[in-house]
């Protein structure tokens, strides 16, 4: 469950919004319609105010109501290459200990939903427990999961200000304000960079 002190203090660091976008709710009802579960409050609230947007030239936030760096297409196509994944071996911090499931699904209620991805590998996925309480797996990009109980207010907090929200020995911190680079919503677009506000670091 999100707090509202988690989200509040991730959006301080990144500062004020980017322009909205129009059909938002719809968007988002057409996502959560295709995976037959809803996405976190947070998630959606921060998606809405910054993305399609790259933070630090290498975090990307899709948005669902945009033509390009769409987030329903991009969940579409992650889900489909990491079910194409031979996951028969055991692997590090494997997600199905922890969701009581014998096969390692993706895009489903009891699986792993990617919410966002890096350039460096990295990919961080909803999932529920046995209980079914949310919690989040980010993924190294060596095939080593780390499972978080946190909402992803606070892991965009974590990482954004440098801490292991990808695993130990994971974390870079940027000094300085956060950095952004807006992403083409259309193929006219040609994006933008903006800073959030000053850390005092």
């Amino acid at each position: 469950m999100t707090t509202p002190s988690s989200l509040g203090a991730v959006m301080d660091l990144l500062g004020p919004p980017a322009p909205q976008h129009g059909g938002t709710a719809d968007a988002w009802r057409e996502i959560e319609s295709g995976l037959g579960f809803a996405l976190p409050d947070d998630y959606k609230t921060i998606v809405d105010a910054y993305a399609p947007v790259c933070l630090y030239e290498h975090l990307y936030l899709h948005h669902p109501a945009t033509e390009r760096w769409n987030l329903g297409r991009w969940i579409s196509e992650t889900v489909t290459a990491w079910s194409e994944v031979d996951w028969d071996t055991d692997i590090d911090g494997d997600p199905r200990k922890v969701l009581g499931t014998a096969e390692l699904r993706f895009g489903t209620p009891d699986g792993l939903t990617p919410l966002l991805g890096s350039d460096r590998g990295e990919t961080v996925f909803l999932a529920r427990d046995r209980a079914g309480s949310p919690l989040l797996f980010a993924e190294n990009g060596d095939e080593q999961f780390f499972c978080l109980r946190v909402p992803f207010a606070e892991w965009l907090r974590r990482y954004v200000s440098g801490e292991d929200a990808v695993g130990p020995g994971s974390g870079i911190f940027y000094p300085g304000p956060v950095k952004f680079r807006s992403l083409p919503r259309t193929p006219q677009d040609t994006g933008a960079v903006w800073f959030g506000p000053d850390r005092g670091m």
